[in-house]
């Protein structure tokens, strides 16, 4: 990572995705990249930015910083400042009904991320400040065909946070891995083992009816511990009626535990 977008829109949301940028930034001697979608023209482009930097208290952190500013359309405005920043990673707060996003919230997050060309880390109210504790990562398989960037980025988060990884596997309906997972699961057991990542495999048969895997991932979650959840930015071709919605269920997961979105486009 060389330069760490984190969304600010002045709530307390925002204040916790800075956090986590600065924390990666601190990690991977990055720069921090403010960026902010201007509800209206209220103020000069240079008292915005100051305001910016009140807020998040960037000074104090210990990193280098840039500011981006935008205005209209935030599905639109994103992407461009991230592109025009050459960021390589962006930390979002999701939320309900405060601040200029309040739009960004549940589906809208996940149309974000997935249309943009760079991984992504949301955050919650709830979520905890990062700390150096944060070392358990919960890595549930999945049928994608680019499963491998989701394998490689999750090898290098575990390698700069010291973390171990609980490989999770839930067999539904048939009791049978499909061959598309079991493909994944074997080339993630082989990269993990040449990187020398600590990690476990965890084979559950599911244990509730439900449409899709949140639930069961997410209860697997809580009773692990986990600090952190990874999944692919996209849905896979196998998930595609109901991949989304999973994915909006467990970045608003209610502990609060930071979604590690891989891949983009």
């Amino acid at each position: 990572m060389k330069t760490i977008s984190a969304l600010i829109d002045f709530s307390e949301t925002s204040n916790v995705a800075t956090q986590y940028a600065c924390w990666l930034a601190q990690k991977n001697n990055a720069t921090v990249n403010l960026v902010h979608i201007a509800a209206s023209n209220d103020i000069s482009t240079n008292e915005l930015e100051q305001k910016l930097v009140d807020f998040t208290k960037i000074k104090d952190q210990g990193v280098s910083y840039s500011v981006s500013i935008g205005s209209g359309d935030y599905t639109q405005q994103i992407p461009r400042l991230l592109q025009l920043s050459d960021s390589d990673f962006v930390v979002i707060g999701t939320h309900g009904v405060k601040g200029i996003f309040q739009t960004l919230f549940g589906a809208n997050v996940i149309k974000l991320i997935q249309s943009i060309n760079i991984s992504a880390l949301v955050v919650q109210d709830s979520t905890p400040l990062p700390k150096d504790n944060i070392s358990h990562i919960l890595f549930p398989m999945g049928p994608h065909e680019n499963f491998q960037l989701k394998i490689k980025e999750t090898a290098e988060w575990a390698k700069n946070i010291k973390a171990t990884v609980d490989v999770f596997c839930l067999l539904k309906e048939d009791g049978e891995i499909h061959d598309s997972i079991l493909k994944n699961l074997e080339d993630t057991k082989s990269y993990f083992d040449k990187e020398g990542i600590d990690y476990k495999t965890v084979m559950r048969e599911s244990r509730v009816y439900s449409i899709g895997y949140a639930r069961e991932i997410l209860d697997y979650a809580e009773e692990s511990n986990c600090g952190l959840l990874a999944i692919m930015s996209q849905i896979s071709e196998e998930n595609r009626y109901f991949g989304n919605v999973d994915k909006t269920n467990m970045v608003l997961n209610p502990k609060g535990i930071p979604v590690l979105c891989i891949g983009g486009r």
